[in-house]
């Protein structure tokens, strides 16, 4: 688990959307094929995050949960960065660009 606390975090405590970058892109490696709502779900509960901040929803009922709300932007990210492909909608693999670059973070945060 990663202490949310050590990640970059809105004023009332919540990892930012672009937290959750990397944390995506390591879990996109450990399988080649993931469902949108499989790596937002996974994304989130690599996080320690406190129960008041895992449940928390907007106060539109079109948003829902804030947490997984922003783990889909930085998948939306990753997508248009080349790191993630999506052979077909809500479905993610891990690109080649994708692997090198957590391979290159992975070396370079040793």
């Amino acid at each position: 688990m990663i202490d949310y606390t050590t990640l970059k975090h809105s004023s009332d405590g919540m990892p930012t959307w672009d937290a959750y970058l990397g944390i995506i892109l390591k879990l996109a490696t450990n399988k080649p094929l993931w469902t949108a709502d499989e790596l937002k779900t996974a994304a989130v509960n690599e996080l320690d995050l406190p129960d008041e901040l895992r449940n928390k929803e907007y106060n539109s009922k079109y948003m829902g949960n804030v947490a997984k709300n922003r783990a889909g932007f930085a998948l939306s990210d990753l997508k248009i960065a080349g790191y993630l492909y999506s052979p077909k909608r809500g479905e993610y693999e891990i690109t080649q660009l994708g692997k090198n670059a957590w391979k290159k973070w992975l070396f370079v945060n040793r």
